[in-house]
């Protein structure tokens, strides 16, 4: 099974913030001084919606999520909503990523908690070999640095994250397993994707293993949804944002 989404969402938001540091310095007479004045605007209403660090934010069946943790998946989804076109300093949009970091947070704490309570364990090594991939992805340490940095992250911080979203994928690798894409899903999804807009779509059998894990991906976090809500239904939780 591919690994869990959050993981690969983690490794695209560092690579993207990366790229647009690197291109920052590399075209600074790009920006004039009102967008510049626009951009720091934004950074600053962004930055007010973290937390204090120490902050309690909820407990999930007594254990607690502090604003660290808050603040850390704050600003990864604030840059997909940006990735996505959208303006996360928008009221509304605010809002509603608000919200979606609390469901992600208390859904992953559920699902931590579930895994270890049957026993699930990520060693050093397997850790580490996860960490491996994600540097590789970078020419210096000080490239990831930078790029973690820019998250409001820390090696330390991401090498603790990955402890747990090990812990948490092999629990869903077992109770999920991979779940079956057919052919007519494949070419389905590729004539409603690149058959209808584009002019000269890429051929269906060079986009179908693409596709296919995709659609894999996309059935899996479905299940790992229903999971979540099924545990949510036995947990005591309490908000406090």
């Amino acid at each position: 099974m591919k690994k869990q989404f959050s993981l690969i969402m983690l490794m695209a938001i560092l690579l993207l913030a990366a790229c647009s540091n690197s291109n920052e310095e590399k075209e600074p007479e790009a920006t004039t001084s009102e967008e510049s004045a626009s951009m720091d605007e934004t950074k600053k209403e962004l930055e007010a919606m973290k937390v204090e660090e120490d902050k309690v934010v909820a407990t999930v069946d007594g254990k607690e999520i502090k604003g660290k943790d808050y603040n850390s998946m704050l600003v990864q989804t604030q840059l997909r909503y940006t990735m996505s076109g959208k303006d996360p300093s928008d009221k509304e949009v605010s809002k509603s990523i608000e919200e979606e970091v609390m469901d992600n947070l208390i859904g992953q704490e559920l699902l931590l908690q579930k895994a270890k309570d049957e026993g699930f364990s990520a060693s050093e090594e397997e850790v580490q070999t996860e960490l491996e991939q994600i540097k590789a992805q970078f020419s210096t340490e000080d490239e990831l640095n930078e790029a973690l940095k820019a998250q409001g992250m820390t090696l330390d911080k991401l090498e603790s994250q990955y402890a747990d979203i090990v812990v948490v994928d092999k629990f869903v690798n077992e109770k999920i397993g991979k779940p079956e894409v057919t052919e007519e899903e494949m070419k389905s999804f590729y004539d409603d994707q690149f058959q209808k807009d584009a002019e000269n779509p890429p051929p269906f059998d060079e986009m179908k293993d693409r596709i296919k894990d995709y659609l894999v991906e996309t059935k899996t976090q479905e299940k790992v949804q229903e999971m979540k809500e099924e545990l949510k239904q036995k947990a005591e939780i309490e908000e406090m944002l």
